[in-house]
């Protein structure tokens, strides 16, 4: 199965609405949500979305249609936009996403291909297309300085940097045709 992994440097630079164009071209494709837990830390979003609710493991997979259904989530956002399948990987450790990653990419077997939403996935996956989306006017995330700083980038991806979205769209129209032929 293809993967495209969508990376940003922070919440908000524009990670779902990206994924969102792209499922508008990419029919019978899945998405998978990851976030990686802020043990201990303030929610760098300042808002209560369940993305970092205690676990009873190191990793959750989502696939309740209800959660995955509340509007204003990415989730939703992903199916209406025309995911095939949509799921939730929630990881509390680096040990619960690799394992997290694993098993759930095993759950999108009829998909033609997956987009993945989420930095640190790049830590364990060599993707066909990598997008990261870069907004210099707020602080990066931790996860974002790791992949450039250990030059975890994936050797086979293409691997694009986007300033904004307007250049994320002009981006996606001129790799339209080498997008499609994933």
């Amino acid at each position: 199965m293809k993967i495209i992994t969508v990376s940003g440097t922070h919440s908000g630079a524009g990670k779902t609405l990206l994924i969102e164009k792209l499922l508008k071209h990419l029919k019978g494709w899945s998405c998978l949500k990851v976030t990686v837990m802020h043990q201990g830390a303030s929610c760098p979003i300042g808002r209560n979305c369940g993305a970092c609710d205690k676990l009873d493991s190191q990793f959750s997979i989502v696939s309740d249609r209800k959660i995955l259904a509340q509007k204003g989530k990415d989730t939703y956002r992903f199916k209406k936009a025309g995911a095939r399948q949509v799921l939730w990987l929630k990881s509390q450790t680096k040990e619960g996403l690799k394992q997290g990653l694993k098993k759930a990419i095993a759950m999108f077997g009829k998909s033609s291909g997956l987009i993945i939403e989420g930095t640190s996935v790049l830590k364990y996956l060599d993707p066909d297309l990598s997008v990261l989306l870069v907004r210099n006017d707020l602080p990066w995330k931790e996860s974002a300085k790791e992949i450039f700083a250990d030059g975890r980038l994936s050797k086979k991806a293409d691997f694009f940097i986007v300033s904004d979205m307007q250049l994320s769209h002009n981006a996606l129209n001129n790799k339209q045709k080498e997008i499609k032929e994933l």
